[in-house]
């Protein structure tokens, strides 16, 4: 995979380093967690034992300064980014009021792995303008890294079938009752996403984002007279149902969460392509380009 073409990782093990940080900023207590954090924003003056010597106007001054160092040095990093990133794709120009827009959100982001995401949305718009709407965006500059990390793994569970090419999070299928059913008329079998840490809560994180409509969805009858096309994680398969009255349970990405699982690329979870295929299995023949990977850990 080149470089261009990898996914923006998110959520990814912190270092060791990290962790050792980490743990000696646990054992702070608070009123130095306070004395901490005012020092590091410039607003400690009333906290020393010694009366400030420099006027209020003066420290908000440089206080504003060191802020506004801080948004450039954000800005810059993100253009660095987006410029490695790229390679020899053919470019657009993008709209200079979305430019305007993009740096003024942009600037504000200090977490490296949401600098990360907002460069893919720089280089998207770049090589495709007007591909990333301001509704995205301005979801963008309100999702916490936490958030992002939610709609990442929900990203790398999310298919498409059919002749809608919107992201789904296929979670299931609904069929009719055989004759051994004694009465059922309907049966039902799931795979639980919270086996891939995403359970209902993360979810719900998503639905109150407005990244994912929140009401379990059933497709029409699948057709027995040719294969449903469904293409997961840049995987083609082809199902073939066994028999009538058989339809997918899923979730729907909205518009939005489509446009921002764009920009975090194909992160495919081999657990759940397993477990898919294998459920799948019970009603379909798959046929696919990419055989299961039950032996793969992620």
């Amino acid at each position: 995979m080149s470089e261009s073409n990898k996914p923006v990782v998110i959520d990814h093990e912190p270092t060791q380093e990290n962790q050792q940080h980490k743990k000696s900023q646990y054992v702070k207590d608070s009123s130095s967690r306070v004395v901490h954090i005012a020092q590091t924003f410039g607003l400690d003056a009333l906290l020393q034992k010694e009366a400030p010597q420099k006027p209020a106007l003066e420290r908000s001054l440089v206080r504003e300064r060191r802020r506004r160092e801080q948004r450039q040095k954000n800005l810059e990093q993100i253009l660095k980014l987006t410029h490695s990133s790229c390679s020899d794709e053919a470019a657009g120009e993008p709209d200079q009021d979305w430019l305007y827009r993009f740096f003024d959100m942009a600037q504000e982001v200090h977490n490296p792995s949401m600098q990360r995401l907002w460069a893919q949305v720089l280089k998207r718009e770049i090589t495709n303008p007007g591909s990333t709407s301001m509704k995205a965006l301005k979801v963008l500059q309100d999702m916490t890294p936490k958030e992002a990390q939610i709609l990442q793994r929900a990203a790398s569970l999310a298919c498409s079938f059919g002749s809608d090419n919107s992201r789904k999070l296929l979670v299931g299928y609904r069929s009719q009752g055989g004759i051994f059913s004694f009465g059922k008329r309907n049966i039902t079998s799931n795979i639980n996403v919270g086996n891939f840490q995403l359970p209902y809560s993360s979810l719900l994180v998503l639905f109150e984002l407005g990244l994912m409509h929140g009401t379990e969805l059933e497709s029409g009858e699948i057709e027995l007279e040719s294969p449903l096309p469904l293409i997961y994680q840049g995987k083609q398969l082809a199902l073939q149902a066994h028999s009538k009255g058989v339809r997918l349970l899923y979730y729907r990405f909205t518009p939005t969460g489509n446009e921002l699982c764009k920009l975090l690329g194909n992160k495919p979870n081999n657990q759940y392509y397993d477990q898919l295929i294998a459920l799948l299995g019970q009603k379909f023949t798959t046929q696919t380009d990419a055989p299961s990977s039950i032996h793969h850990t992620v």
